[in-house]
């Protein structure tokens, strides 16, 4: 046999050998969005379960979302938290909503201000135009203890729990 035959042999069996469980994985993701665009929310959280539980961003986020259109607020809060605290952005807006406007969680416009201000360092642009329109509605005191909570998780971590 030709050594190039061979090595594209080796090189088709490496791929499948590969791409399969990635193939398997992108399955599994597009059931759990289907399932959940379906309104099948039981299936959608079967599917995406069992990767939050492991600590995936991603599945921290789409549970966040799938209990936000459960209407079930403070679960979505705890999803969007563990996500927010892994430095996911898209969470770290979302939660400082929920804080913003009591949803899920007691108003607090200082801790809305610190996960903007997380997020629009990350170049969130939506985070730092809503920081912004926060801190507008905020005293100077309450900027001032938001800054430095933001600062504090920067430096030792976002809280993965109720904070």
């Amino acid at each position: 046999m030709d050594i190039m035959f061979r090595i594209g042999i080796l090189c088709t069996l490496f791929a499948i050998a590969w791409l399969s469980p990635w193939k398997f994985t992108l399955g599994e993701e597009l059931d759990g969005w289907q399932a959940l665009q379906r309104g099948d929310y039981d299936l959608a959280e079967q599917v995406w379960l069992p990767r939050a539980e492991r600590g995936e961003v991603e599945a921290l986020l789409f549970l966040g979302h799938l209990e936000t259109m459960r209407e079930q607020y403070s679960e979505a809060a705890k999803w969007y938290q563990r996500a927010a605290a892994k430095g996911n952005g898209t969470a770290q807006t979302l939660l400082a909503s929920q804080y913003l406007n009591g949803q899920g969680v007691a108003v607090d416009p200082v801790r809305a201000f610190a996960w903007y201000e997380l997020a629009a360092k990350q170049g969130h642009a939506n985070a730092a135009r809503a920081r912004d329109a926060t801190e507008r509605q905020m005293t100077a005191e309450e900027v001032e203890l938001a800054s430095q909570l933001a600062q504090h998780w920067m430096r030792d971590g976002a809280p993965a729990g109720p904070d």
